[in-house]
């Protein structure tokens, strides 16, 4: 039950025990909010120990008024206007030597003039990213971009965060640096790869995935121009979807006939052999235009079969890839949406920037934990287990200087061939645990050894076993220096320390920071807006260390917050400088969500049919979903 404000103050004025009550919720409810206990349960154990007392009627917006006035908020905003406050967490990045690139809305870039004057764009890469890219930068023949945007990352529509994020030598994905902007377009992404370059030097990839919108490979063409060029891929995912969508909006006929379609274009784009695939994609051309699909024949010949993106998509042309989809960073994004910011729509974009640094330092630390733990092939460790088990009852006969001929365990006469590639692969730590082979060390002709899959199949682990005597697989590199260096950067370990404690060290340097820059720059304050923010930031600061330097029982001694002022209701608020929204709605279209894939089986019938008939193809479409990959072979 929630009392009026006026029946509120007769029963304060009746009973005083109220006051002193509130009083000490406040105070139970600090102690309980700075040991990082969550608010739905600060509030289960208030009421289950309150008997008939004061704490009976606590409700959850109590406990958040408290975390307000004594500033216990895990996420600090710096300014009560949203624009003021990103602006100051710019500076911070700045000093910190952390800012790549700042573009402010209604200011033209000098260095990039052909940025619109009413964008806005940060790009940022925190100390801890900086040092461990800089760790993994030495190996570039690894080094496996991917690059993408997601949205609702605040209350103004169209910006969006976008991440440059590295796959690591564990299989995981790793952001290094993150662009915030109110639009996509390939100047601000340029601009933002020209600073990172600047900052880390030239990076020769060996893979850049991105989705089907260019702006991202034509910005890091011109950014790394320099360096060799990486194999430029899209991902699969997103190409599927639009292929849904043409599909969908480009072809009249009916949802069966589109399925046709949809299952002919899959059969295309997981073809592994590229004559194969050259010879299918002459025939489903003319199947197109047999049947009279000419916007859709001309969309596909012109966005997927020109020169410079027929190799983007089709599966002959990612050979020695091990990544198929940016599901890294779709699910770093869920991560930081689902769980750091709570499943819910960010009002300020101040509070996303924050929450990013968070789960950067987060990164860190699972990273040194994994390479403490050697978490590296747990995932897959039931996959090796059962594919090193079967391939100690096969045959294997020595080819040549590294090739060999497998027998297969299914079919009487068939032969798989498996061939020897980097033997002294230090940077792989997804190996089996049992014969210590990665995935760059060998490669087979089965179905199983897929690269998009990081499959290592029985007839690889067969050779091992059959070499076991003659070859020993190299370790990987040992992960001592780095866990050292994240150590540093996520604990902030202080190398030659002297007789002070760690205590005394970071109060004199909080003095330090207090006497020497706080209180000096105190008089070129102009705004009195700062100077309000400023007074209540430090007037929470005491209230802190009052409630951590007095006993409990001193309950009288804990301020509120003295710069609150009361105003009519009907008051009309100042104008603040808003960030405001560039981006322009656009109408959905049917994606085709009931289109299947087709299985392995339909897939090689479909491109048999294209390759042998030209034009006079009848395609099996599978009703039910996808079938399960066959281990068989």
């Amino acid at each position: 039950m929630k009392l009026p404000k006026c029946e509120k103050d007769k029963v304060a004025a009746q009973d005083p025990f109220i006051i002193s009550s509130s009083v000490y919720l406040n105070l139970l409810s600090v102690g309980m909010i700075t040991q990082g206990i969550s608010y739905n349960k600060i509030l289960d154990r208030v009421r289950e120990t309150s008997g008939g007392s004061r704490a009976s009627i606590l409700e959850k917006q109590d406990i958040l008024n408290v975390a307000r006035d004594y500033g216990l908020h895990q996420i600090q905003s710096r300014h009560p206007e949203d624009s003021i406050s990103v602006r100051f967490i710019v500076q911070e990045l700045k000093e910190a030597n952390e800012l790549l690139f700042f573009k402010d809305q209604g200011v033209i870039d000098s260095e990039n003039p052909n940025i619109d004057k009413k964008e806005l764009a940060l790009g940022f890469m925190k100390q801890g990213q900086e040092c461990w890219f800089l760790n993994h930068l030495t190996n570039t023949e690894t080094l496996q971009v991917c690059m993408d945007s997601t949205h609702c990352i605040s209350q103004y529509a169209g910006y969006q965060l976008t991440t440059l994020m590295i796959v690591n030598d564990c299989n995981h994905g790793f952001p290094v640096a993150f662009l915030i902007s109110s639009t996509i377009n390939e100047e601000i992404v340029k601009a933002f790869l020209v600073k990172l370059k600047e900052r880390v030097g030239p990076l020769n990839a060996n893979t850049f995935m991105s989705d089907d919108d260019p702006i991202f490979r034509n910005a890091w063409k011109v950014a790394m121009s320099e360096v060799g060029a990486p194999v430029f891929l899209n991902c699969s995912w997103h190409t599927d979807r639009t292929f849904r969508k043409s599909i969908a909006s480009k072809i009249t006929a009916p949802t069966s006939e589109k399925a046709v379609i949809y299952q002919m274009v899959r059969a295309l784009m997981d073809e592994p052999d590229e004559q194969i695939f050259n010879q299918e994609c002459q025939g489903f051309l003319k199947y197109l235009e047999q049947a009279g699909f000419s916007a859709f024949y001309e969309y596909f010949r012109k966005c997927y079969l020109v020169e410079d993106r027929v190799k983007l998509c089709p599966k002959c042309y990612r050979s020695n890839v091990t990544i198929t989809t940016n599901n890294h960073l779709e699910s770093m994004h869920k991560l930081l949406k689902y769980i750091y910011l709570d499943g819910k729509k960010v009002k300020r974009l101040d509070h996303t920037i924050l929450v990013l640094e968070k789960m950067v330092n987060d990164k860190l630390y699972s990273r040194m934990i994994n390479l403490l733990k050697n978490r590296t092939v747990r995932r897959n460790k039931p996959h090796f287990t059962e594919r090193h088990r079967q391939g100690k009852d096969l045959e294997v006969i020595q080819k040549g200087q590294g090739v060999f001929l497998v027998h297969s365990a299914s079919y009487v006469n068939k032969q798989y061939e498996v061939k020897t590639c980097d033997l002294t692969c230090e940077t792989c730590r997804e190996r089996c645990p049992y014969c210590k082979v990665c995935k760059c060390m060998y490669s087979c002709s089965c179905e199983d050894n897929d690269d998009r899959r990081r499959n290592i199949c029985k007839h690889i682990h067969a050779v091992v076993d059959f070499r076991q005597n003659k070859y020993k697989p190299t370790k990987p590199k040992d992960a001592g220096k780095e866990i050292e260096i994240l150590h540093d950067v996520v604990c902030g370990a202080v190398s030659g320390t002297g007789s002070k404690s760690a205590l005394e060290e970071e109060v004199e340097k909080l003095t330090n920071k207090t006497v020497l820059t706080l209180v000096p720059k105190f008089k070129d304050i102009k705004d009195l807006q700062v100077v309000k923010s400023i007074d209540s930031l430090l007037t929470k600061a005491i209230a802190v260390m009052n409630a951590a330097t007095q006993l409990p029982g001193n309950i009288t001694s804990f301020p509120v917050d003295v710069n609150t002022i009361k105003e009519p209701s009907n008051t009309n608020c100042v104008k603040q400088d808003r960030i405001y929204s560039t981006k322009k709605k656009r109408k959905r279209t049917d994606e085709g969500a009931g289109f299947r894939k087709p299985s392995t089986k339909a897939r090689l019938e479909i491109g048999e049919s294209l390759t042998r008939h030209q034009g006079d193809i009848s395609v099996p479409v599978v009703s039910k979903g996808d079938i399960e990959y066959e281990h068989s072979y």
